[in-house]
């Protein structure tokens, strides 16, 4: 079994509910590094929730990218 990750740049995040319930990590343009599930996604922002059950809020603005990881068969 593999593993590869998907990467989401801003203009492919906005508004995808593909990424809704999807484990991430989230990078802001201040290169700090979040982890956690997408609780919702709008044209404008996402949401995570954290392991500690935390929610963070964040604009389009604010990501530099969102990445995941697929395992895959082969």
């Amino acid at each position: 079994m593999g593993k590869r990750q998907i990467i989401y740049r801003p203009a492919r995040i906005g508004g995808n509910q593909a990424l809704v319930n999807r484990e991430i990590n989230l990078v802001t343009k201040e290169q700090r590094v979040w982890h956690g599930v997408v609780t919702s996604v709008s044209s404008s922002g996402i949401e995570l929730k954290d392991a500690r059950k935390g929610k963070h809020t964040f604009s389009l603005e604010q990501i530099d990218k969102i990445y995941g990881e697929v395992k895959t068969d082969y």
